[in-house]
């Protein structure tokens, strides 16, 4: 069950279940930007501390050589301990999952998230609301570039329970819808409860005014058929401290007897304690401060102010009270021991009320002047609280508008992803009335139907095909153009060589005409294998027309076009053919030319590399062709033949 704070006038202290929901912050994604689930063994603690934390403690006990179950193991143990008020063993919990981290080359920034959420939720007994709660601030702002669902809600249930805890009811009611949402969402009962269970608290506050019956209800529903005694008496707990607030005194004590009575059921002595003394909280209000005293001080040995200095600061007040009430001299020693727990970490409201009590103890024994010093005391502290919490505010604020921005931003996307979206519908639509038209047009529906699928299916097969050749799998005329065209532009801007070359095949009709055209198709194929084998990545050979192919070779000059025609020549020699015999002897014809200044346009170029291969062809074919110098050196046109 939750910490339960004593009773007073403004909302109950923070309750210990949520400190689970502190200690579960989670879930950084890295780099996909989407959020993982929940982590398996946190969730798996989570669910058996509904029941009773100390099953859940054993299961986060379990030996393991895993460094990541290790690390969650010892953030789970953190949250139990925290949930039975054990703080120091909650700190060490997280110096040892720290540890986990400094030694495991695999921890993501997601794990360090969760390291310091669970480190603000072991702080939480110890600490300062008002700084916790900057420091949280500080794990949103981390948390929210990576969209992780999981986290967020951790967040916003810390957010709550600390908002709560300063008195900042109007945020921390936002905070509680945004934590029950998510939580419902996200199927996590442990969150989900805590939120209706902290909206129940919260309506109470209002005496009556809103629904807090249904809140409870809610939280009961949620939890189903689970036996659930933990969150069930926490549910009881906090119910009876609405009911009191609302001037119902005697359905508050049967609520609050039945959280006793589970708590007993399960061993938990520290809850026990807690509701014990808002019991007494309860009996002191009723004018009954004998009843109250005999209830502090039954469960004072229960007590311990190292591990919760707001537990032991509640019981020394109400004792104090009762005293005061008794008119007991003894309460002069009793405000003298709560002066000892003044120093202690604890909510400036908590401390202040301490001071009061003590200066109520002191006035009534006639010691006005170190009462009105108490009260001096009380008011120092609810201002030093009233300060942190605006920082605190002002931090949320500020993290609040860097969300919305970016929220904002997101939005803007996503409306002109949908608008383009919309767009391309529309235009789609379009086409489809458009071959609608067209089938009314074409006569009868049977008839349009099939000539629109087979269109369809033509324009898909169209697709795949517009950039390839049917036969060869190589760039088509209109590819290798749009390449070549592409290349002759950059090549001209950078100031790069380019070389353009038309390749064919020596005698390909009489292939044909003496072999048949399933084994001109074959060479074919044969040509454009040898092609990928022997070109670099950069170079990009296309079939221009029939047997004749366009090589276009960004970066290469002549030389280059040398060794590539070599090359090709020779593969396509050692190429095996079915059909042909072996040596099959299909020589290859190509006409080069480079990029120079006086060339304007991919046409010119395309028109030389044509000329110098007709040139190669009228030269007796198997050569190669182009502009500049030869081997020898000379700067006139030259023609390259086979080696031989």
């Amino acid at each position: 069950m939750p910490t339960p704070a004593p009773h007073r006038s403004d909302p109950p202290r923070w309750p210990r279940a949520v400190a689970a929901c502190l200690l579960a912050l989670a879930s950084l994604a890295a780099g996909a930007q989407r959020s993982e689930g929940y982590p398996p063994e946190l969730l798996g603690i989570h669910d058996l501390e509904l029941e009773d934390p100390r099953t859940a403690l054993a299961r986060a006990s379990s030996a393991t050589d895993d460094a990541e179950r290790s690390f969650w193991q010892a953030l789970g143990r953190a949250s139990v301990h925290t949930l039975l008020e054990r703080s120091s063993a909650a700190h060490e919990n997280v110096e040892q999952a720290r540890a986990v981290l400094a030694r495991w080359p695999q921890a993501t920034p997601r794990h360090h998230l969760w390291l310091e959420a669970y480190a603000i939720g072991a702080a939480y007994r110890t600490g300062e609301s008002g700084a916790l709660l900057q420091r949280n601030v500080a794990l949103r702002r981390a948390a929210v570039p990576l969209r992780d669902v999981h986290l967020l809600c951790e967040v916003s249930a810390a957010d709550l329970f600390l908002l709560r805890d300063t008195n900042a009811l109007d945020e921390a009611w936002i905070a509680a819808e945004e934590t029950e949402r998510c939580g419902r969402e996200l199927m996590l009962p442990h969150l989900e409860t805590a939120a209706l269970i902290a909206l129940g608290g919260m309506a109470g506050d209002l005496g009556g005014k809103a629904p807090t019956e249904s809140y409870f209800e809610r939280a009961l529903a949620v939890l189903g058929a689970r036996t659930a005694r933990f969150q069930r008496a926490w549910i009881e707990w906090e119910l009876g401290n609405a009911l009191h607030r609302q001037g119902r005194p005697d359905a508050a004590a049967r609520y609050f007897e039945a959280a006793l009575t589970r708590s007993r059921e399960i061993d938990d002595r520290s809850s026990e304690a807690i509701v014990t003394l808002d019991l007494a909280a309860l009996r002191l209000a009723q004018g009954e401060p004998a009843q109250a005293l005999a209830l502090v001080r039954g469960v004072a040995p229960l007590l311990q102010p190292a591990e919760s200095p707001v537990r032991a600061a509640t019981a020394a007040r109400l004792a104090i009270e009762a005293l005061t009430a008794l008119k007991r001299p003894e309460v002069l020693a009793e405000a003298a021991r709560a002066r000892d727990l003044e120093p202690l970490p604890m909510p400036a409201q908590e401390r202040a009320r301490l001071a009061r009590a003590v200066a109520a103890a002191l006035a009534s024994q006639g010691q006005h002047a170190q009462a009105y010093a108490a009260l001096l005391r009380a008011s120092q502290a609810v201002d030093l609280g009233q300060q942190s919490l605006r920082d605190a505010q002002v931090l949320r604020l500020q993290a609040r508008y860097e969300l919305a921005r970016r929220e904002a931003e997101l939005a803007d996307l996503r409306h002109r992803a949908e608008a383009a979206r919309l767009e391309l519908a529309a235009r789609d639509a379009q086409q489809r009335a458009l071959w609608a038209a067209l089938v009314v047009l074409a006569g009868a529906f049977g008839l349009a139907l099939w000539f629109v699928l087979r269109v369809l299916r033509r324009r898909r097969r169209l697709a795949e095909l517009a950039m390839r050749d049917e036969l060869t799998g190589m760039p088509n005329r209109r590819a290798v153009l749009a390449f070549a065209q592409e290349q002759f532009r950059v090549c001209r801007r950078v100031g790069l060589p380019l070389s353009i070359a038309l390749i064919d095949l020596d005698h390909f009709k009489s292939v044909n005409d003496r072999h048949g055209h399933a084994v001109g198709d074959r060479v074919l194929m044969a040509f454009a294998a040898v092609g990928r084998s022997v070109l670099r990545g950069q170079d990009r050979l296309g079939r221009y027309g029939g047997d004749e192919w366009l090589l276009v070779m960004p970066g290469a000059g002549p030389e280059r076009i040398a060794q590539v025609f070599e090359r090709l020549r020779a593969a396509l020699a050692e190429r095996a053919i079915d059909g042909l015999p072996a040596p099959h002897g299909l020589t290859l014809s190509m006409g080069a030319a480079g990029l120079a200044d006086s060339v304007e346009t991919l046409e010119v170029l395309i028109e030389e590399a044509d000329r110098q291969l007709y040139r190669a062809k009228a030269d007796g074919r198997d050569a190669l062709c182009q502009p500049g110098p030869t081997v020898a050196g000379t700067l006139d046109e030259s023609v390259l033949p086979a080696a031989a």
